[in-house]
């Protein structure tokens, strides 16, 4: 595995099969570009709709159930949870 290191910003690793199918791409530093272009216009878009606060609920519930998941709880009992703190964040908007 290998870093990629975006200048003054990002460094993340590349899983090897990712890597290998990377190889041979010339303009890959503009294509991660114009990929990261799009997620900071979607992430404004997401700010512009979602309050921090119904962002923070969110992240709560996922990490929740996340957590449930692997202690070995069941998935349906874990999506039942995940739908109730879903209503819960959707009465609160």
């Amino acid at each position: 595995m290998f870093s990629w290191c975006i200048a003054m910003s990002i460094t993340f690793d590349i899983p090897p099969d990712v890597q290998a199918g990377l190889e041979g791409i010339s303009d890959l530093n503009l294509r991660v570009a114009l990929y990261l272009r799009l997620e900071a216009q979607l992430e404004a878009v997401r700010r512009q709709r979602h309050s921090t606060q119904a962002r923070d609920i969110v992240a709560a519930a996922v990490s929740k159930v996340e957590a449930d998941r692997g202690a070995g709880t069941d998935p349906d009992e874990a999506f039942d949870e995940f739908r109730r703190l879903h209503q819960s964040i959707t009465e609160r908007l």
